[in-house]
């Protein structure tokens, strides 16, 4: 890798990023997204209470309605046979059930990431078609966290986004169901209003 090039523009296969990730202080975080390492800046405090609300929302909604998912927080997610991506969303709902070892799911059903101001476009869109492309799939949710506000792009709706920006907005997912109001999960930070 060129010692010149900015390590946006790097192309890396998912095994030449795993080594390359691995090498990497501890407290670094990085994606490899359509074959380039970005690294993620250290989340905000408001970035990590967004996530944590809506995990603990899904994990309520699947747990009372009896369904065997759960929302985790950043866990990678590979599509087989991919070898370009390597995204960590900040909230992914995959099968109650996991492997011993497991590192990775290769089946989800949401993701949600809670959106950074130094997020660069073509991350975000290249997340989102990638997300977009699994089949299992059945929405993808980003979040804002300067004010309430969320995309829902749900698969049912052709992908089409649906903008919510009230605090009594609900985040209905078709094939999962009402999980509640966008505003409660902005709880314990300073955009939630009672």
């Amino acid at each position: 890798m060129p010692g010149e090039m900015p390590v946006d523009r790097w192309k890396l296969d998912l095994d030449v990023f795993q080594s390359f990730y691995s090498s990497r202080p501890k407290e670094e975080k990085w994606e490899l997204i359509d074959g380039s390492p970005v690294m993620m800046p250290p989340p905000s405090l408001v970035h990590q209470r967004i996530a944590k609300n809506l995990e603990t929302a899904l994990d309520a909604f699947f747990i009372a309605h009896g369904i065997r998912w759960r929302a985790d927080r950043e866990i990678g997610v590979l599509l087989p046979k991919d070898k370009k991506y390597n995204p960590e969303p900040d909230v992914t709902v995959i099968d109650q059930d996991v492997k011993l070892g497991q590192i990775f799911a290769d089946k989800f059903y949401l993701v949600a990431e809670v959106l950074s101001p130094n997020d660069k476009a073509w991350v975000l869109k290249s997340k989102l078609a990638y997300f977009q492309a699994h089949e299992n799939c059945l929405a993808v949710l980003f979040l804002r966290q300067d004010r309430i506000g969320a995309d829902l792009y749900l698969r049912t709706a052709g992908w089409k986004k649906l903008t919510i920006t009230s605090h009594a907005g609900r985040i209905d997912i078709p094939g999962i169901g009402d999980i509640g109001a966008l505003g409660a999960l902005y709880r314990d930070t300073p955009l939630f209003t009672s």
